[in-house]
């Protein structure tokens, strides 16, 4: 099987992370951060002190409504601009468990100060549509079929 997983960049991967978990109910399913004894030959050639190397995420996987997402540091934690970083999740309007648990995860999301995009409710090519962008820059929608 072959997969398409979004890969986001933060300067700050932790604290999206945290946002996540906390308020998306992502589960983290891994990090590994430049501490790794993996990288520790590897550390003045990045540049990076031990303390830096600590809070600097090589990659972390994470989960959202079941499907799966990467994320890492960005170099220098230099700051990027994730306005183009979109997400989809479909689900299927017949089932009312789907149904209750994206809206749910829209309104955790609205809450949590993630700002609306446009806000649930119906659209002419679902009965169920709504997006928002969240504090990072990612933006997030959610379709009904």
């Amino acid at each position: 099987m072959v997969e398409a997983i979004q890969y986001f960049n933060f300067p700050n991967a932790n604290e999206a992370l945290d946002f996540y978990e906390e308020n998306f109910d992502a589960v983290i399913t891994s990090k590994v951060l430049a501490s790794d004894p993996m990288f520790e030959d590897g550390l003045e050639e990045m540049g990076m002190s031990q303390e830096d190397a600590e809070s600097f995420i090589m990659n972390a996987e994470f989960e959202v409504l079941g499907q799966k997402f990467m994320v890492s540091t960005t170099w220098e934690k230099k700051e990027i601009d994730n306005s183009g970083a979109n997400v989809t999740f479909v689900f299927n309007t017949s089932n009312q468990e789907d149904y209750d648990t994206v809206k749910q995860f829209y309104r955790k999301a609205i809450e949590a100060g993630c700002v609306a995009d446009m806000e649930e409710g119906p659209t002419e090519w679902t009965e169920y549509f709504a997006s928002f962008k969240d504090p990072f820059g990612v933006s997030w929608m959610i379709s009904g079929e």
